[in-house]
């Protein structure tokens, strides 16, 4: 998570190879602003079929953009095909992008390197991440190498990426500083990932600023952590939120938990940054959004289902919140289950709470078993059980001991009982 958001291996799908021509990246932009087939763009595809119907290559590779803007594929892909047979580079490039998506690799490579020794660095680009999926490093850089050689600086991030991944940390900063000077606001988030990671954040700002300003969110995101570890909270806020409105599910969560933090008129901006959370996959928004709810009688019946959620993404405290709330109603199977998830998991809550509800149903040894667990993972409440257990077996000693584990482990309720038992247990022991 976090700073390291910017390091995962994205590759554009459509980047400019360089030279005169408009590139296919910008060619789909453009049709992507208007796929209609009425007006302007609906005359111009006119033109375009009755170019390409005459074997104009480049008009047949305009043609393939509308269609594909239009979801109009096949199509699409048999103008691209006219086009690249024709030696239009880019029209090879962007059928194998279709044939790719139809999940035919081998023929999407075909026409990328057909592409790619045509100088198209954007197939090139495409061929370099094909043979970085399938573990061929080598491979993989000699086409990363052809695109920045191509004049497309997403090869020199590339570079940097597959770099990053084997370890070479040096030659990683090297070619995400050559595509971070050229503009590339991913490289310069990266940069300023690996100058964090190598400890120095002076050096790692103004690389993180110059990304977030050009319209990265994980940059904007990472100067949330920096400043936030900094302790300037509201310089962090400020890019949380810019994050948050673009989208960054991690950075809607850390809006909301500040909003929580203030609390009172907040909550309901809290909630629905919680919300964007949510439904970006965090497991932690939905615990949360869920305790937000359980706060109010009107929504509490609310609050499970979002716990729910994220007790199913393995989140532990939502798990043993489920456990407790299902066990109010009286359907003690269904609390172990969560009970048990939540302890296997590492949870001392779960373990203590299933340990509970064992004990309740009869069965002490187990529930002594998990009350263990969970003590010797630092649960006060846990270790008194454990004592009074003991004591009630008879068996002193252990008690004493018990009772000594959670004198120190608290809360201060728990330690004054625990302090009065092993006390007792002494003067038994020595009566």
């Amino acid at each position: 998570g976090g700073l390291a958001g910017g390091l995962g291996p994205a590759i554009p799908r459509q980047v400019s190879a360089g030279g005169g021509d408009t590139s296919v990246r910008d060619l789909r932009a453009h049709a992507a602003k208007g796929p209609r087939t009425d007006g302007p763009a609906g005359e111009a595809e006119q033109w375009y079929r009755q170019a390409a119907a005459r074997g104009h290559r480049r008009a047949a590779l305009h043609l393939g953009t509308l269609l594909e803007a239009r979801g109009e594929t096949q199509e699409a892909a048999r103008w691209y095909l006219t086009s690249a047979k024709d030696g239009e580079p880019r029209a090879a490039c962007a059928l194998g992008f279709l044939l790719r998506d139809a999940g035919d690799l081998d023929s999407a490579a075909v026409w990328w390197r057909r592409a790619a020794q045509e100088g198209d660095g954007n197939a090139a680009n495409a061929l370099g991440a094909l043979h970085a999926d399938r573990g061929e490093a080598q491979q993989a850089e000699r086409w990363y190498r052809a695109a920045l050689d191509a004049g497309d600086v997403n090869g020199a991030y590339n570079l940097g990426l597959l770099c990053a991944e084997q370890g070479r940390t040096a030659q990683a900063e090297q070619w995400y500083r050559r595509a971070a000077y050229a503009g590339h606001r991913e490289a310069a988030n990266a940069l300023a990932v690996l100058l964090l990671q190598g400890g120095d954040p002076a050096g790692a700002e103004p690389w993180f600023s110059k990304a977030a300003e050009a319209g990265s969110v994980d940059a904007a995101f990472n100067l949330g952590i920096l400043y936030a570890g900094r302790d300037e909270e509201q310089l962090a806020f400020q890019w949380y939120e810019r994050a948050a409105a673009a989208g960054h599910t991690e950075a809607a969560l850390q809006v909301a938990m500040a909003l929580l933090r203030d609390g009172g008129a907040e909550d309901g901006e809290a909630e629905r940054h919680l919300r964007i959370a949510v439904r970006g996959g965090s497991a932690e928004a939905a615990f949360r959004l869920g305790a937000l709810l359980d706060r109010d009688d009107d929504t509490r019946a609310q609050s499970e289902e979002w716990y729910e959620v994220a007790a199913r993404q393995g989140h532990r405290r939502a798990q043993v919140r489920l456990g407790m709330l299902v066990a109010e109603r009286g359907d003690v199977v269904e609390a172990a289950h969560w009970y048990r998830e939540a302890a296997e998991a590492g949870s001392r809550n779960g373990a203590f709470n299933l340990g509970l509800l064992l004990a309740r149903e009869g069965s002490e040894p187990e529930a002594a078993m998990w009350w263990a667990r969970a003590a010797e993972a630092g649960h006060g409440r846990a270790a008194l059980r454990l004592a009074l257990l003991a004591a009630r077996r008879g068996d002193l000693a252990e008690g004493q001991m018990w009772c000594a584990h959670a004198v120190e482990l608290g809360p201060a309720e728990v330690s004054e009982r625990a302090a009065r038992l092993r006390d007792a247990l002494q003067q038994e022991l020595t009566a």
